[in-house]
């Protein structure tokens, strides 16, 4: 068994560029170009290879953390996210994001370039701040997790 703090330690070495939609890449719920799968210690990571979207990217999960505060019922400004608010924020925000640029589109499974779409909203609204929240927070609400299956009994 591998020690975390030393794992940790490792994947910053190795992964210095980390895809920040890493946990619904590993768990096929979006897809981008610029993200490249690694393998640490017999776990996958994800890694962006565009350093320019890897930092639009990060705005863009700033924004969604901020404006999806009341969504997700939270009331400490400062509060970190814990895992399952975290990955809504990433999924639900990607689904609303793309329900905004393609209105009366069914969302697709799983949610396709992220880039691309994050490209394609700039050009669309000048800034990620002109975002139609309004659109991209329900789905943020509304999106839950798969459920994990009952472990069989042997």
């Amino acid at each position: 068994m591998i020690d975390e703090d030393f794992y940790r330690q490792t994947y910053q070495e190795v992964n210095p560029d980390h895809c920040l939609f890493e946990k619904g890449m590993l768990t096929n719920q979006c897809r981008c170009s610029r993200n490249r799968k690694l393998l640490i210690a017999e776990r996958e990571a994800a890694s962006c290879t565009d350093r320019k979207a890897q930092e639009i990217c990060r705005d863009f999960l700033e924004i969604l953390r901020k404006q999806s505060r009341f969504a997700l019922k939270l009331r400490d400004s400062g509060q970190k996210l814990g895992h399952v608010k975290e990955v809504k924020v990433q999924i639900g925000g990607l689904r609303g994001l793309y329900h905004a640029l393609h209105p009366g589109e069914e969302i697709p499974a799983p949610v396709p370039e992220v880039a691309g779409m994050l490209e394609q909203a700039l050009q669309t609204w000048g800034a990620l701040e002109q975002l139609p929240f309004s659109s991209i927070i329900p789905e943020i609400s509304h999106w839950e997790p798969r459920r994990r299956r009952p472990r069989r009994k042997r």
